[in-house]
Parts: structure tokens; C-alpha cells; sequence
């Protein structure tokens, strides 16, 4: 079964197809999702996604290839925002103080899922293209680092957040290692030698098939 069974029939049929990244921050209290559109974006698994617009931009989304672990970094501009009637304007500055201060207990270490989603654009009663196709697809995720602030000479506030690939854990051992000796500790005399062959399997060159 295709991944994408709505997407591949719209291009099949001669539709246009496009695509928008999604950002899922997975905070202490609360879940946010962000997308680069306008408006509020409604996908088919029944999440909802607040359009950011130009405000916000990403870099680093790549595959971890080599022994590589790319960081990710994702900016959103600390902007004046109109309230709402009863409500107090939220103000660039206030932005940039909520994300000095809550870091630490918000988003440090929490994880952020990158996700793709496809969309439909022939439709007359959508000409926004918020038409979205399939459900949406996780591409990248990252455990998010510590904060940058950058204000410019005009008076322009942004906070970048950058994460880095769970790849970049794999060199710790999570309490173990994959060694003879470890695994006789904690089994001793259970018999399980597989351990024993894990130093001969570096750089092993294995033929197959072997007639």
C-alpha cells in the first residue's frame, strides 16, 4: 500500500500537487504546531496547525548520512501582534522574554518532529490550498539545545532554537556496552556468548552468495 494514496491519484489524474513543512514542538506543557501557511491549517489525522507565514524559517532538514548528525535550527521572528478585544498586545520584546525565561523549563531537551504534507490546489472553493492530501509524514526529528537572541539595528527581535539529531547520541552507551565482559556481568553463566564475536565484526567483509 502506497504512502500517499490521495497524492500519487491527484498527480495521476493531471492535478497539482505542492507541499508545506509542518513543525511539531513537543513542549513540557503543551504540544505547538506550526506551519508556514497562512491561517489555520486543519489536517486529515485531526491535528490543527497555526499558520506562521513568513515569520518563521528552518535549516538543516537533512537525512543523516556518513556518520553524520545534522542540527536542525528553526527561527521565528519576534513580532507586535494585534490583541484580541479584552486582551493586552502581545509585543516582540514579550516574545523574546517568554522564551528566555521558559526555556529551561518548556523546551530544553524536549523533542521537535518535522513533518511533510502534501496539498491539492485545483479546487475553486480552496484558493488558499489549504486542501490537504493523506496525512501528514514525519521527516526529521531533533531534541532541542539551547536559545539564540539576535536583534538588528532596525529594531528587528528573533529567537532561534536549534536541535540536534538523535543520532548524535548513538556514540553514549545508555548504561551498557556491547561488549563480552559487560553482558557476563550482568548474565553471568546464562550461556549467551554472542558478545564474544562483536570485536571480530568490525570492518568484517562478508561474500553472499557464497557458492
Amino acid at each position: 500500500m502506497s504512502l500517499f494514496p490521495e497524492t500519487i491519484a491527484m498527480a495521476l489524474a493531471g492535478g497539482k500537487v505542492q507541499c508545506a513543512f509542518l513543525v511539531l514542538f513537543d513542549f513540557t506543557s503543551e504540544p505547538m504546531r506550526l506551519w508556514r501557511g497562512n491561517g489555520l491549517l486543519k489536517t486529515n489525522d485531526g491535528a490543527r496547525w497555526q499558520g506562521i507565514g513568513n515569520l518563521g524559517s528552518m535549516s538543516g532538514i537533512e537525512q543523516a548520512v556518513n556518520g553524520e548528525a545534522p542540527e536542525m535550527s528553526f527561527t521565528l521572528m519576534c513580532v507586535d501582534q494585534e490583541a484580541e478585544e479584552g486582551e493586552e498586545p502581545i509585543t516582540g520584546a514579550s516574545i523574546m522574554r517568554l522564551a528566555r525565561d521558559e526555556f529551561e523549563s518548556e523546551v530544553k531537551g524536549r523533542l521537535v518532529y518535522v513533518l511533510i504534507q502534501f496539498f491539492g490546489i485545483d479546487d475553486p472553493d480552496d484558493p488558499d490550498n489549504q486542501r490537504p492530501l493523506d496525512n501528514p509524514y514525519p521527516v526529521g526529528c531533533g531534541r532541542c539545545l539551547t536559545p539564540t537572541f539576535t536583534m538588528t539595528d532596525e529594531g528587528e527581535r528573533s529567537v532561534t532554537i536549534s536541535a540536534e539529531s538523535l543520532f548524535s547520541l548513538r556514540s553514549r552507551p545508555n548504561w551498557a556496552m556491547y561488549t563480552d565482559a559487560d553482558q557476563q556481568r550482568r548474565y553471568p553463566g546464562a550461556g549467551d556468548k554472542g558478545f564474544e564475536f562483536v570485536a571480530s565484526m568490525v570492518n568484517k567483509v562478508v561474500t553472499w552468495p557464497d557458492f
